[in-house]
């Protein structure tokens, strides 16, 4: 008997710790926080259209005189949520427009990731007393949207990556370690993955684990319907004339294909729960969900539901895997030789350096380096006149052509040099970074934090900035 309790005993304390380790491990073990970045960019996003939305006609949907008599909303929210609460109740119709601007401003910041802790709470601030106010223009969007804009303020981890926040933190180390520069002309920025870190694992769970609770319901509620049952759902749907944006009724004539979508749609809700969780399988059903949404959209109008639904998946998609796809496979892409006794070079290489998502660009001062130990087709003199850029296979670009190759390399720039590379718009270019090279300061005492370069006493006239960018250059 003593065996028998003792070792009951002992596999309860075993079973405690083993739950115990598991929690822990499930909720507070770092995570790589540039999915909830784009959560939050995509939420921002949403959050910014909806709101944009209400102001086409402000006072029909949050004045005193609208559709939704506030009395009315009050006394309604007061018989099935006591606690409800909304600014919107407080606002004067005379300042309705001004603080839907000061809303839309908050949501911009938020959406950009500046002083995102703060903006975070204010965004869910908004949506929730919008919504409040306005019982009668919400549906299943507005829920979903609040829900991760909770989950995004409550664990304050949104603005950890993919964000102002995390640049501008990037630019001051970018500008330290211009100042810290090595002999050989390089420094070196820590590297541009995120740190993992317990609050982000803890958004991406409770994302996670919200989404499972949906589909899963979703799935289970669905069991009650006969039409589900039978395979006919998805044709009532797409025959009523309700939401939709296109004519669907030609489906009729595949029976069997509306019978299998049904079935299909209607599996992957009640397997969501449990087959998310198998990594294996985990890129199959979010294909799969991926599919459903478009679907919805496309059927029924719910485009704002299809995508606030599609950004919660985020939280699934792994970081890494998010970053390659910005980042590609040889790192580093390509080298830049930019001038170390420039204030305005230095400056922009810290810039560089901040945006630089994983150690794309390496930067090497040619001040410092033989330029011909990094390429044998440069030279002192060329290098001096324009900003030189040696990719990996070899190639070179000089002057405005370097800046567009650059700036394909570096997300936060690709509409420069989407937009820059239009021949009017890169001819153009081409003159202003050529008058801009041509007048750049240079051997000047350092007057900023960033500068590690001090000028020779006596320069050499062979240092003489001269203008023009040089052609496209290929390893001989």
């Amino acid at each position: 008997m003593r065996r028998l309790i003792s070792g009951c005993v002992g596999y309860a304390a075993e079973l405690s710790g083993a739950v115990a380790r598991g929690w822990d491990a499930f909720f507070f073990t770092p995570a790589d926080p540039t999915p909830l970045g784009l959560i939050r960019v995509a939420v921002g996003l949403l959050l910014l259209w909806s709101l944009g939305v209400y102001g086409l006609d402000l006072h029909a949907f949050l004045g005193s005189e609208g559709w939704a008599d506030p009395e009315v909303v009050r006394l309604f929210q007061r018989e099935r949520s006591p606690w409800a609460w909304s600014f919107w109740f407080v606002v004067p119709d005379a300042a309705l427009r001004p603080a839907w601007i000061a809303c839309l401003a908050v949501l911009t910041l938020f959406t950009l990731g500046l002083w995102s802790r703060v903006t975070a709470v204010l965004a869910w601030v908004i949506v929730v007393s919008t919504v409040r106010r306005s019982p009668v223009s919400v549906y299943g969007f507005d829920q979903i949207v609040s829900t991760w804009a909770f989950y995004l303020a409550v664990t304050g981890a949104s603005g950890r990556a993919v964000s102002l926040d995390r640049l501008l933190a990037r630019r001051r180390q970018a500008k330290e370690a211009v100042a810290r520069r090595r002999q050989d002309g390089r420094w070196v920025v820590p590297p541009g993955v995120p740190a993992a870190t317990a609050s982000a694992n803890i958004a991406l769970r409770l994302i996670q684990l919200h989404l499972a609770l949906i589909y899963g319901a979703a799935g289970l509620a669905k069991l009650q319907g006969q039409a589900w049952w039978t395979g006919t759902a998805l044709w009532g749907t797409v025959a009523a004339g309700e939401f939709r944006l296109f004519d669907m009724t030609w489906l009729a004539a595949y029976p069997l294909f509306l019978n299998l979508a049904t079935h299909v749609s209607l599996a992957l809700e009640l397997g969501y729960p449990i087959f998310i969780w198998v990594r294996v399988l985990r890129p199959l059903v979010l294909a799969l969900v991926l599919l459903m949404h478009v679907g919805i959209g496309l059927t029924l109008g719910l485009t704002e539901f299809a995508l606030a639904m599609l950004v919660g998946n985020l939280a699934y998609v792994s970081g890494p895997w998010l970053r390659s796809l910005v980042t590609g496979g040889a790192q580093p892409a390509g080298r830049v030789l930019y001038d170390g006794a420039c204030p305005r070079c230095r400056a922009s290489m810290a810039w560089i350096g901040a945006a630089d998502p994983d150690r794309v660009v390496e930067p090497i001062d040619l001040t410092a380096v033989d330029v011909r130990a990094v390429h044998p087709s440069l030279t002192k003199e060329d290098c001096l006149q324009s900003m030189h850029v040696v990719r990996s296979d070899g190639r070179v670009f000089a002057g405005y052509d370097a800046v567009l190759c650059l700036a394909r390399w570096v997300p936060l720039l690709w509409p420069l040099a989407l937009v820059g590379s239009i021949p009017p718009v890169a001819w153009a270019g081409r003159l202003v970074y050529n008058r801009v090279a041509a007048s750049r300061p240079r051997d000047v005492p350092c007057t900023d934090d960033a500068c590690g370069i001090h000028p020779a006493r006596t320069p050499p006239p062979s240092d003489a900035v001269t203008t023009g960018a040089g052609p496209e250059r290929r390893h001989p």
